[in-house]
């Protein structure tokens, strides 16, 4: 029986062993840093055509001398959040579509299909202080209101509005004047 000297087995080092370990380390954190990135992008591509639909909504409701409001509907365990667009009958509209019931003042905006953002993705709407001396419709507002109305004149309740991804924020607020000007910074 003929033993094998030590010099001929052949094996790793430990020095080989310790390289192969640590580039599987860096692969494996490589792959967990792109997944969490991939969801960032998307929380920040949500953001992006938020702020291009408040433009396009400023714009709908300026052209066509309408009163928009944005609906936001929050998310459940199942469901993520989403947002609408709402349009503001007064009475002589409801008038004219045989809507007489009172509590039926919003209707959804034919012209903008329900938005749903992303997984852990959310946003939150801050309104500012703003004084409308020669305003009177408590529809558009009272506490009851949406925060964010745009009056079909070039006016805006004005906001401020904070994307969030898993709670965290994403890039900076969003703030709409008076006016209607997106800041998005």
């Amino acid at each position: 029986m003929k033993i094998a000297s030590p010099s001929s087995v052949r094996g790793f080092t430990l020095v080989e062993l310790m390289v192969v370990i640590v580039i599987m380390g860096i692969m494996a954190s490589l792959v967990l840093l792109n997944i969490g990135g991939t969801d960032q992008r998307k929380a920040m591509q949500a953001r992006e055509v938020f702020v291009m639909d408040l433009k396009r909504i400023l714009r709908d409701a300026n052209d066509q001398a309408l009163i928009l409001a944005l609906q936001q509907k929050a998310g459940a365990d199942v469901n993520t959040q989403s947002y609408a667009v709402q349009e503001y009958l007064p009475e002589q509209k409801r008038v004219e579509n045989s809507i007489l019931n009172q509590n039926n003042k919003w209707q959804n905006y034919k012209d903008f299909e329900t938005r749903v953002l992303p997984e852990n993705v959310s946003f939150t709407i801050q309104p500012l202080d703003q004084q409308y001396e020669n305003a009177n419709n408590d529809d558009l507002l009272n506490t009851n209101a949406p925060k964010l109305i745009w009056l079909g004149n070039g006016e805006v309740k004005p906001v401020r509005i904070q994307f969030y991804f898993e709670e965290r924020p994403i890039g900076n607020e969003i703030e709409i004047d008076h006016l209607g000007k997106v800041n998005a910074g």
